[in-house]
């Protein structure tokens, strides 16, 4: 569907002659990119042959620039895991019960998304990898970093831990979207399990499971 025919679409629905708008518009606007360079002069001029319709018509344009100009914040750069330590630290390690997060990658590793996806108790979270993947996949994200604090203190992963973020690795492999690393944060430290070479273990069938201190 061209311009025109959008413009003529958006008339016609509010009970106005689409095609004679149509012929107005590009009297003030014969081309295009005319939108994205018209003058105020240029705006009221076109706006006080129709008031309503045509302000409502700018407004939407206007819109639409800024819908296309904008980008996604990124966060901060995963390339470095001290950087994502520390920030997770923040976000996490004060809190009294568990939450896991996971941060979304670009292709250059920015962090573009951050997102909480379990909060649990005082000493584990419920997780589910469908739930964690369905996020990743939404966001359209390269790849992913998942995150869990401690309330406890105690920044030692437990088996379980470590046997979670290996599967996710695994399944993370398989569909395409690896997870480059798994956190585990306390308020006074953070511990990163591709720092400490536990996420070249041997990798397991994925299965929902408990995150303990």
């Amino acid at each position: 569907m061209t311009i025109n025919d959008q413009i003529k679409k958006y008339y016609t629905i509010l009970g106005q002659d689409g095609a004679q708008q149509i012929k107005t518009l590009r009297r003030f606007f014969p081309n295009d990119y005319d939108f994205n360079e018209m003058s105020q002069a240029v705006a009221e001029d076109f706006i006080a042959q129709n008031p309503t319709y045509n302000r409502a018509l700018l407004l939407g344009v206007a819109i639409g620039q800024r819908v296309v100009s904008a980008t996604r914040p990124k966060l901060l750069n995963a390339k470095f895991s001290e950087e994502i330590g520390h920030y997770a630290k923040q976000q996490l390690g004060h809190l009294p019960q568990e939450q896991l997060c996971i941060a979304l990658l670009d292709a250059q590793l920015n962090v573009i998304g951050w997102e909480t996806v379990f909060v649990g108790s005082l000493t584990h979270v419920q997780a589910s990898p469908r739930e964690i993947f369905q996020r990743v996949l939404k966001a359209n994200a390269l790849g992913f970093m998942m995150v869990h604090n401690h309330p406890s203190g105690n920044l030692t992963p437990s088996d379980v831990d470590v046997k979670f973020s290996q599967q996710l690795q695994h399944l993370g492999d398989q569909l395409g979207v690896p997870m480059f690393d798994s956190f585990i944060v306390t308020q006074e430290s953070y511990w990163s399990m591709s720092e400490n070479s536990q996420l070249s273990a041997q990798r397991v069938q994925v299965t929902s499971a408990k995150l303990t201190k």
